[in-house]
């Protein structure tokens, strides 16, 4: 039975151009023939299943740019430089007036802040103007046949395509987004379109390439999934005290805001601080650079990108199209990052002295952040949990 499969599932195969090398058009020859049975489990028809390889190919650009590995060195201030920009700040503004009515139903169903749904918006695909034009079957498939990383992803991603178009939300050919498969204005993955994704507009389709309220309504949703806490903000820009004990973030964090009240921590607009709600310090820049009291609904909006120059950029974003001035607080002058390899060696050592550190990844999290507070308060260092070069230097010494 499974070599009649096999023989059915060839005879039955899309005719493919195949320009890629004879190896890789091997592969992924073999990846489509053996992907059928899985498509077929998951729901998909055999007609769905053709439509959507119909003529497709290996795409070389999805496989050199899997194959990079950049070191992103970029300051936090500098892409947040990139991305609140006065024309980006006046698009948003106009948008929330052509889109009024749609982001008041998105606020009243959803609870969620039409400014952070439109700042999404904006770094996401600048309001639809930049969304990427990769066919998205090819991309994935291109991932999962021909790539090293993560094919079993980018596999399960694939049938959750099929899956879009088997719901009939788009056509094979107009499903459109990011050379890594991420679709449309929203640039979800196609297993988090299945979850997230919603026909706000009542005509039948979830559809984030051209239709502007499922926009909305998808992003809306994805974050209220996030656990969203509706009526409240993402966070608020603060002002230390001249003396502020650095040691204390690491058993405030989490705890009410009431609590970052009585060391000093204070709104810079003089306004009272939402005193029961749980709220985390955060100094982007260590000390010397603006800090920020950030609650639920800033890791709401993390989980749409795990990186945190991402979230307050859309935190920041949405402030200024709100009509919150520009931040009080300045950047240092000489602003410094350290790329993932230096993290890592940062997450290694730490791990070896002894200091909780969750996995070594390369990031900065909050255990990294933590576990840096209580070696700098050890070394004498100011304890802000910032990761400079020196820093490292001086860590790379400690025994």
């Amino acid at each position: 039975m499974f070599i009649m499969a096999v023989c059915l599932c060839l005879s039955a195969l899309p005719v493919l151009v195949l320009s890629a090398t004879p190896a890789r058009a091997d592969n992924y020859l073999n990846f489509i023939t053996h992907l059928w049975p899985r498509a077929k489990e998951a729901g998909v028809s055999r007609e769905i299943f053709d439509a959507a390889f119909a003529g497709l190919e290996v795409d070389p650009k999805v496989i050199a740019l899997a194959g990079t590995q950049p070191e992103f060195n970029q300051t936090i201030h500098a892409y947040i430089d990139g991305r609140l920009t006065a024309n980006r700040i006046a698009q948003g503004k106009a948008m929330a007036q052509r889109w009024k009515s749609w982001l008041d139903k998105a606020e009243a169903q959803y609870g969620v802040d039409r400014y952070v749904i439109l700042a999404i918006w904006s770094l996401e695909s600048n309001y639809g103007a930049s969304p990427g034009d990769s066919d998205i079957i090819r991309s994935l498939a291109t991932l999962a046949c021909c790539t090293t990383k993560r094919p079993e992803l980018f596999r399960d991603e694939l049938i959750a395509a099929l899956n879009i178009l088997q719901e009939h939300d788009i056509t094979p050919r107009g499903m459109t987004g990011s050379w890594a498969g991420a679709l449309g204005q929203v640039q979800f993955m196609p297993s988090s379109f299945l979850k997230y994704a919603v026909d706000m507009d009542g005509d039948g389709k979830r559809d984030v390439w051209e239709d502007e309220p499922d926009v909305i309504g998808s992003i809306a949703n994805y974050l209220k999934q996030h656990d969203w806490d509706a009526g409240k903000r993402w966070g608020y820009e603060v002002k230390l005290p001249a003396k502020f004990d650095f040691t204390a973030i690491n058993d405030h964090d989490g705890g009410p805001a009431s609590a970052w009240a009585k060391l000093g921590v204070m709104r810079v607009d003089g306004q009272k601080l939402p005193g029961a709600d749980k709220a985390w310090l955060f100094l982007p820049a260590g000390a010397k650079g603006p800090a920020f009291l950030i609650f639920q609904n800033y890791w709401a909006i993390k989980t749409y990108n795990i990186s945190d120059s991402y979230t307050l950029s859309v935190g920041l974003l949405a402030d200024r199209i709100r009509g919150i001035d520009a931040l009080k607080g300045s950047w240092p002058a000489q602003e410094t990052t350290l790329n993932h390899s230096q993290i890592s060696a940062m997450q290694t050592k730490l791990k070896a002295l002894g200091y909780p550190i969750d996995t070594i990844d390369g990031k900065i999290g909050p255990s990294a952040r933590t576990a840096l507070r209580s070696w700098q308060a050890k070394a004498g260092l100011v304890a802000d949990g910032y990761p400079t070069p020196a820093v490292l230097q001086k860590l790379s010494e400690a025994k």
